[in-house]
């Protein structure tokens, strides 16, 4: 019997995770930690008040023989040293917590993120891809430094069971993340001429996966994704039209930065090689542990859709600058067109 722990309780994953955990036949305790309350939890289900970060563990921890670390901060923010306070430095701190009482198993969700969006990414990418997060998008970054961290950690700890599950963009009711409103056309950016291939995991299997790995002994790392993936046509059939214009890539990127460091926009510029290379991961390593999904990319995201309050338009600042950028991109075309027509002439 396991007594588990679960940092980052009352984010989307740690909701649908606690109950599946406290119903499994092989767990005797579950605890929740977390810096605010899960909004709902079982009554079994144990809670503190925690960060992470600045919180003495090691009293808590007592007793504990897994913990399911899924505490970070997953979308972007201005602040990338507070970033890296809680997804690096609160790691550490957990992790230290766990040696000191003698955790038998730590597991950690990552992200396919930290491989990188690349144009000579294989398709799909496994898992003995290399790490190459694309270096102006911190949450891979930092993702990829907690991987290191991790792998030094069970170096330094070879009794402990370290397992990472690197996901593909979690969707499902409540799905609110960045990556997912990608997915889920909830960010309304896209770059002309790009297809890259679209991939989700539901969050019931993730959950799945997450209950595998923290009941067995499954020590690596293992992608985890809906089988396959769905090519970009397939992709912008399943979500609404956006009123924002597709943008040349350098052009999104300069209105993305320029928003981003006035604070009128959400999304940092980090983002655009992620809508242009593809980062699919294969999921046949999970899968032979003894996991399957039971929602295919399709249905993920028609129920995530499905559940989404109405959409808001973007910000009236946003619309009108992207329009403008986009109204610049066109006319520099035509002066670059008509530059070469001319020279053209001249040399004929």
């Amino acid at each position: 019997m396991h007594s588990v722990a679960v940092t980052g309780a009352a984010g989307l994953v740690g909701r649908h995770l606690l109950p599946a955990l406290a119903a499994h036949a092989d767990v005797s305790r579950v605890l929740g930690l977390d810096v605010r309350e899960p909004a709902r939890r079982p009554h079994e289900v144990e809670f503190s008040r925690v960060d992470i970060a600045g919180t003495a563990l090691e009293p808590l921890l007592e007793g504990v023989d897994v913990v399911v670390h899924l505490a970070g901060v997953v979308d972007p923010v201005l602040d990338e040293a507070l970033m890296a306070r809680v997804n690096v430095e609160g790691t550490r701190h957990v992790l230290d917590a766990a040696a000191a009482v003698g955790v038998r198993r730590v597991v950690r969700i990552s992200t396919a993120m930290v491989y990188g969006a690349w144009a000579n990414n294989p398709v799909p990418l496994t898992e003995s891809a290399p790490l190459r997060p694309n270096a102006r998008f911190s949450p891979a970054v930092q993702g990829a430094e907690v991987e290191r961290l991790l792998a030094s950690w069970r170096g330094a700890h070879p009794d402990v069971t370290v397992t990472t599950l690197r996901s593909a963009p979690v969707v499902g009711p409540g799905a609110e993340r960045l990556p997912a409103r990608l997915v889920l056309g909830r960010t309304p950016w896209r770059v002309r001429g790009a297809a890259p291939p679209v991939q989700v995991v539901h969050v019931d299997d993730l959950v799945a996966a997450l209950v595998l790995v923290a009941t067995s002994e499954l020590p690596g790392v293992y992608n985890v994704a809906a089988d396959g993936w769905l090519d970009a046509v397939e992709a912008a059939a399943l979500v609404p039209g956006s009123a924002v214009p597709a943008l040349p890539a350098d052009a999104l990127e300069r209105l993305l930065r320029r928003s981003w460091e006035l604070g009128i926009g959400d999304v940092p510029p980090g983002i655009v090689p992620y809508l242009v290379h593809p980062w699919v991961v294969a999921n046949e390593k999970l899968r032979a542990a003894g996991w399957s999904p039971t929602h295919t990319n399709e249905d993920a995201i028609r129920e995530a859709i499905a559940a989404l309050p109405a959409p808001t338009r973007p910000s009236p600042a946003l619309m009108v600058a992207a329009g403008a950028v986009g109204g610049t991109a066109v006319v520099s075309a035509l002066a670059i067109r008509r530059r070469r027509r001319r020279s053209r002439a001249r040399t004929a």
